[in-house]
C-alpha cells in the first residue's frame, strides 16, 4: 500500500510539473467578440501570466512560436504595443528581455525560418533595445540588425551604389533610367539564385514589359571577385544589366541585407522601393495588378468621355 501511495505521489508531482511547463495562456474577456479586437487584446496581454524568472527556455520558446500566428491580424501600431508589453513583462527578470530578443533573432530573422517576419522583428527590437535590462555589449548585434531593417524598406529610397558592367563601364543604381527596375542580387554558385533567375526569365508580363522598355533588370554580383564573375558572365541573360560590386561596399558597409541569396527588390523610376526581399512571382503579381488598375482607369475615363 505504501509503495502504491509513493507511485501515486510521484505521478501527481510529474503531472504538476508537466502542467507548469505549459505556456500560461491568458483568457480573453468574453465581451470582446471582434476577431481583430481579440487579437489586439491577446497581443497586449499575451505574456501577462509568464514568470520570466521561473519559465524554462522550452516554455518561452513554445509561447513565442505560438504568438507568431496572431501577427497577421495586428497592424503596426498593435504590433508595437504588443512587443512593448512583452518587454515590460520580461523586465521583471534580469535575463527576460535578452531571452525574448534571442527568440526573435532565431524565429523572426533567421534566413531559413518559416516564420521570418521583418516587421515583427523590427518592432521587437525597437521595444527591446531601449530596455535598461540589456547590457550595451549585448545590444550591439541587435542594433546592427535594426539598422539593416530600417534601410531599403518599401516607400523609401533604395541605397545608391556603384557597379561595374560586363563591358567594363561603371555606373550607379541612380543612373539606371527605367520606369521600373528589378534589382537582383545573386551568388553565381547559389542554387536558389539560379532557380529565381529562371523564374524571372519565364515571367510573361515582366518579360513583355522588359522588351517594351518598361522594366530593367539589374543583376548584381555583390563581390569584388572578378574571377568568379567572369566565369559566370554568360549565366546572366543578355537583356539584363550584368554587374558586380567592384568596391565591395555592398557587404562591407551593409548597404543591403545580403545574408541570404538571392535578394530581389522592385524599384520605381525614382529608385523608391516598391517591394523588398521579394520573389519573381510576387513581382509578376504586382506588375499584373498595376497594369490591371491602369487599364480599368483608362476604360473608366473613356466611358466618362463617351458619356459627355
Amino acid at each position: 500500500m505504501k509503495r502504491i501511495l509513493i507511485v501515486f505521489l510521484l505521478l501527481a508531482a510529474a503531472s504538476s510539473v508537466a502542467a507548469q511547463e505549459k505556456f500560461p495562456m491568458i483568457t480573453i474577456p468574453e465581451e470582446i467578440t471582434d476577431h481583430v479586437a481579440r487579437a489586439k487584446y491577446l497581443g497586449e496581454h499575451y505574456w501577462d501570466n509568464v514568470d520570466f524568472n521561473a519559465a524554462s527556455d522550452e516554455v518561452l520558446e513554445q509561447g513565442f512560436v505560438d504568438m507568431v500566428s496572431i501577427f497577421a491580424l495586428l497592424d503596426d501600431e498593435a504590433l508595437d504595443l504588443s512587443w512593448a508589453a512583452a518587454v515590460k513583462r520580461a523586465e521583471a527578470s534580469k535575463t527576460g528581455v535578452a531571452r525574448l530578443l534571442a527568440l526573435g533573432d532565431k524565429y523572426l530573422y533567421g534566413v531559413s525560418s518559416p516564420m521570418y517576419n521583418e516587421s515583427a522583428y523590427r518592432s521587437l527590437l525597437r521595444a527591446g533595445l531601449v530596455s535598461k535590462k540589456i547590457a550595451k555589449a549585448d545590444k550591439a548585434p541587435y542594433q546592427k540588425h535594426l539598422v539593416l531593417l530600417e534601410m531599403n524598406n518599401a516607400g523609401s529610397a533604395a541605397v545608391d551604389f556603384e557597379f561595374e558592367q560586363a563591358d567594363g563601364t561603371r555606373s550607379k543604381l541612380s543612373e539606371v533610367v527605367s520606369p521600373v527596375t528589378i534589382l537582383f542580387f545573386y551568388d553565381p554558385d547559389c542554387v536558389d539564385c539560379k532557380i529565381e533567375r529562371f523564374r524571372l526569365t519565364q515571367a510573361r508580363l515582366t518579360n513583355y514589359l522588359q522588351r517594351a522598355g518598361g522594366v530593367t533588370v539589374l543583376a548584381v554580383f555583390p563581390s569584388a571577385d572578378a574571377e568568379a564573375w567572369e566565369k559566370h558572365k554568360s549565366d546572366i541573360p543578355a537583356e539584363w544589366i550584368n554587374a558586380r560590386d567592384v568596391s565591395g561596399r555592398l557587404k562591407s558597409e551593409n548597404l543591403y541585407d545580403l545574408r541570404a541569396m538571392p535578394r530581389l527588390y522592385l524599384l520605381d523610376d525614382k529608385k523608391q522601393v516598391l517591394l523588398k526581399n521579394t520573389t519573381a512571382a510576387q513581382i509578376e503579381s504586382y506588375l499584373t495588378e498595376v497594369m490591371r488598375s491602369a487599364a480599368e482607369s483608362q476604360a473608366a475615363e473613356g466611358a466618362a468621355e463617351a458619356a459627355e
